[in-house]
């Protein structure tokens, strides 16, 4: 409880109390003295009405401040910025409240209840402003909120930050469409999963790392220690490649995204898992900027709680202005399992569990943030809790003030959809509308959701597919409008220039259910069978010995490469194979290219035969992670080299190999 609201109360209490007591015994006095008159035959003198009065508004005075401070938000800080009244999330204000809220947790961790409350070249440079090459960039979820990814182009020069080596390659591209390896970008003992471009910065996000071994014990062949991860952002200047800014945090991000343009700045949004243990649990911001180091801890008024979730750990949303390197972070007890960004706010997912005898409940506790991309500042905005789990970001979506959730649970098997409305006075998030029956036949779980605007295509599985549209024109009532079968499924969704036409990505199937191979579809949801498809379980149909085949985009949509404007959708594959005859394991990597166009006359013809650039087959994991489109050029990336393909001529340009350290 915040300290002034208690010490206006008491003062505002005392005065009233103080007042009532005079007004009594004044009272009192009075009508004793009447009684000694009329005993003794003393004429009486009225009360004087104008004290009375004044006694009167001062009471009445001081009691309204009582209530206005207790019911105003000064007692338990139920007020945010924005000006909401806080009605579930509580901010921890204070170091003990902290402690005592973890040990607590601790001490009843088993018996949870799970219910909650409700140098590039100048040249280079100067087109770069230019932008007039033709490229696709980063598959993204929502327009205009880049995600992270191993590599990024603005179609002059190419960053990519392999998974295998803390270093980032720069190439660039001339104008006849050849590659040049301009430099490698060392990042010293920072791991980099992810990497982003704007016109100045190319931003490395990752983490770092150290060992501390144990003392020594008597056994020397035993050895003991433990490892301490810590998230890591470095900005460098794409003309000098020296180091702009870093930041060192203790929490370890587990997503992030950027937002913003060069006219009005950009802000990057990270969020992150913090570990509650130690003397002091708190998130601690360390930066480099112009030679100087500066270290603080988040505010315990910045960290939030809600009485009844889990707090064996700590969500941390930071903001990062990339125009003066300002820093904003709020935090709240309970991890992150999902996020989901759009333009104005961040949605993070945890999910929850109990068990009886006869089935598992699960539960998913939603918060919304809301952004200021230009100041990068981030506020607490409201939470609801939704039956079942979210086991994608795709799953969510925002649009038109609603929040529509696709959600899954087992034993028994439930799919719902949640329209979801937030309360402009306060931070609770109402459930206006959904669908708990009919998303699904008995059995099947979803397996990809996509939606776009008033539309919603879900997938469900378990020996068929049925691909489910829904229209969400009323947010209130949800509906089905149509259904199309077949055998397999799609992991992903993607819409193809309107809300009739998808592509999706996923798996072939028998009929007991059992993953045959992978596939890409194409739908047109308004009527009841799929259009086209193709199927890549032919990649390893004439080879010897054991072979299987699989991609990272099946699990990873920035993994494609996707642009309905270019008729374009690519993606890597990796063949693994083992010779019995002579033990050996080899691995085949491949890029494929279709050309899709919807407006063919024979259906047959809409997923045209794929281009398929293939590396050598080699002993060793090298995969093609991932393709850039350049000017009706391909280059593919593995950790190995670079190899380029012309689209028009259908012929390899060049190869390029990379050193690893």
């Amino acid at each position: 409880m915040k300290t002034l609201g208690w010490i206006i109360l008491v003062i505002s209490a005392l005065i009233f109390i103080w007042i009532l007591i005079q007004t009594i015994r004044g009272l009192l006095w009075n009508q004793k003295l009447n009684q000694y008159k009329d005993k003794h035959n003393i004429e009486r003198i009225p009360l004087r009405r104008q004290g009375l009065l004044k006694k009167s508004y001062g009471l009445v005075l001081s009691s309204l401040l009582v209530v206005t401070v207790a019911f105003s938000g000064m007692l338990s800080g139920t007020s945010l910025p924005s000006g909401k009244t806080l009605l579930n999330a509580i901010p921890v204000e204070s170091g003990t409240h902290l402690k005592q809220l973890i040990e607590e947790y601790n001490q009843n961790y088993y018996y949870r209840d799970a219910i909650l409350a409700p140098g590039a070249l100048e040249s280079a440079a100067k087109a770069n402003v230019e932008k007039t090459r033709d490229f696709i960039k980063t598959n993204v979820q929502v327009e205009g909120v880049d995600e992270g990814d191993i590599i990024k182009t603005d179609g002059y020069q190419i960053y990519y930050a392999s998974r295998y080596d803390n270093q980032i390659q720069v190439l660039t591209i001339d104008d006849e469409g050849v590659a040049y390896l301009e430099e490698t970008i060392e990042l010293g003992d920072m791991y980099t999963d992810s990497i982003y471009l704007t016109e100045k910065y190319v931003i490395a996000i990752g983490y770092t790392y150290e060992y501390f071994p144990m003392p020594e014990t008597e056994l020397d062949y035993v050895y003991f220690g433990f490892v301490t991860y810590s998230g890591s952002v470095v900005i460098y200047d794409r003309d000098t490649r020296e180091v702009a800014y870093k930041l060192e945090t203790t929490t370890n991000f587990y997503q992030h995204r950027l937002m913003g343009d060069a006219e009005n700045g950009y802000a990057l949004f990270l969020v992150g898992n913090q570990n509650v243990y130690g003397d002091d649990p708190r998130p601690y911001f360390t930066e480099y900027e112009d030679g100087q180091k500066s270290s603080s801890p988040l505010g315990y008024d910045d960290i939030y709680y809600t009485p009844g979730t889990p707090i064996d750990n700590m969500t941390v949303i930071t903001g990062i202005d990339l125009d003066d390197f300002s820093v904003n972070s709020e935090a709240f007890l309970g991890g992150v399992n999902l996020i989901y960004a759009s333009l104005d706010a961040i949605y993070t997912t945890q999910y929850y569990w109990e068990y009886d005898l006869l089935e598992t409940k699960n539960y998913t506790q939603i918060i919304k943030y809301d952004l200021d991309s230009n100041l990068a500042q981030v506020e607490y905005a409201g939470q609801v809790q939704v039956d079942g789990y979210i086991q994608d970001s795709y799953w969510m979506d925002e649009y038109d003030g609603y929040l529509r959730v696709v959600t899954t649970s087992s034993n028994p098997i439930i799919n719902r959809l949640y329209v979801i409305k937030e309360d402009d006075d306060t931070d609770a998030m109402e459930i206006v509308g959904s669908i708990t029956k009919g998303l699904g036949k008995e059995g099947e779980m979803v397996k990809s959701v996509r939606f776009n605007e008033n539309t919603g295509h879900v997938v469900t599985f378990r020996q068929i597919d049925p691909l489910y549209r829904i229209d969400l024109t009323d947010p209130k009532n949800p509906v089905i409008v149509g259904e199309i079968e077949e055998p397999g499924f799609s992991t992903y969704l993607h819409i193809w220039n309107n809300d009739d036409h998808l592509i999706g990505f996923g798996f072939t199937a028998d009929l007991d259910g059992r993953v045959t191979g992978m596939k890409i579809s194409a739908y047109n949801t308004l009527t009841s069978v799929p259009l086209d498809e193709y199927e890549l379980s032919n990649i390893d149909e004439d080879r010897e010995g054991y072979y299987y085949s699989y991609s990272e985009a099946s699990y990873n949509p920035k993994a494609m490469m996707i642009s309905p404007s270019h008729m374009i959708f690519g993606f890597p594959v990796i063949s693994y194979g083992y010779d019995y005859e002579n033990g050996i394991s080899t691995y085949e990597s491949y890029y494929y290219i279709f050309r899709i166009d919807f407006d063919q006359e024979n259906a047959d013809d809409i997923l045209q035969k794929p281009i398929i650039i293939a590396s050598d087959v080699t002993e060793n994991y090298l995969p093609i992670e991932r393709g850039i489109y350049i000017d009706e050029i391909i280059y593919t990336f593995s950790n190995g080299q670079m190899t380029s393909y012309d689209l028009v001529t259908n012929t390899y340009l060049q190869e390029i190999e990379f050193t690893s350290k």
